[in-house]
């Protein structure tokens, strides 16, 4: 009987072990899933931030080089003109190549995704 109840102490200590060892492993997991949420973040963030200063370069490039079509062509509005024509094309550009930019971007974000994880050591 004293045998029986060392086994039943036994097997009790090892659910618990296995029961820690489980609840560990669900909190590392989703520190793993956090973190990795936190990276996809910040990348998005620095792209918007990134995205909007190019965009209020473009408009200064842009309003820049109507006033000087403008000043050329001794037509501001022609000058402008033009310059509305160019702003029309990128987004056509981006429409016929919107197949190789996501796959850019994709391939970019998992880039970054992959060489975090690359660093871990996952036991």
């Amino acid at each position: 009987m004293d045998s029986s109840y060392n086994l039943s102490e036994l097997l009790s200590a090892l659910q618990a072990e296995i029961k820690e060892w489980v609840e560990i492993r669900v909190k590392l997991v989703q520190l793993h899933i956090f973190e990795k949420t936190a990276i996809v973040s910040s990348f998005l963030i620095f792209g918007v931030i990134i995205i909007n200063l190019l965009l209020f370069a473009f408009l200064f490039a842009f309003l820049a080089l109507g006033f000087l079509l403008g000043k050329w062509i001794n037509s501001m509005a022609v000058g402008f003109a033009i310059i509305s024509f160019l702003y029309l094309l990128i987004p056509i550009l981006m429409l016929i190549f919107h197949r190789a930019i996501f796959t850019g971007l994709q391939n970019l974000l998992l880039k970054e995704l992959n060489t975090e994880s690359e660093n871990e050591t996952f036991a």
